[in-house]
């Protein structure tokens, strides 16, 4: 299985608080039944998908970000059907996309409290 999710169940957002919490609870959800399938040796698999900024036509971007942090829909969709033949844990797309939105969210954080 494959359950696609968002960075924004780790990176908040303003405006977004309910989007986050729901991200993160499926997140909590899919990685607790990820780790009972794998402890009763089951053929099922689970992969979690992170995805992060996609460049996605007139859509107004959650963040302001530099492009070199922005995916493309083709090379995500191409990622999401290799994870499904070779079955990871967690498919991140962009790859730093997480860690780098997490840094931003810290740095701004600290500049305006």
């Amino acid at each position: 299985m494959f359950v696609a999710s968002s960075t924004l169940a780790a990176v908040p957002k303003s405006g977004l608080a309910v989007l986050s919490a729901t991200k993160h609870a499926v997140n909590g959800f899919f990685y607790s039944l990820q780790q009972e399938l794998i402890e009763k040796k089951s053929e099922v698999t689970l992969t979690v998908g992170e995805i992060g900024e996609i460049a996605g036509g007139d859509k107004m971007p959650l963040f302001t970000l530099p492009d070199w942090m922005v995916g493309e829909k083709e090379e995500c969709a191409g990622g999401i059907v290799d994870s499904i033949i070779t079955r990871p844990n967690t498919f991140t797309y962009p790859k730093l996309h997480p860690f780098l939105a997490k840094l931003f969210w810290f740095l701004w954080a600290k500049r305006n409290s």
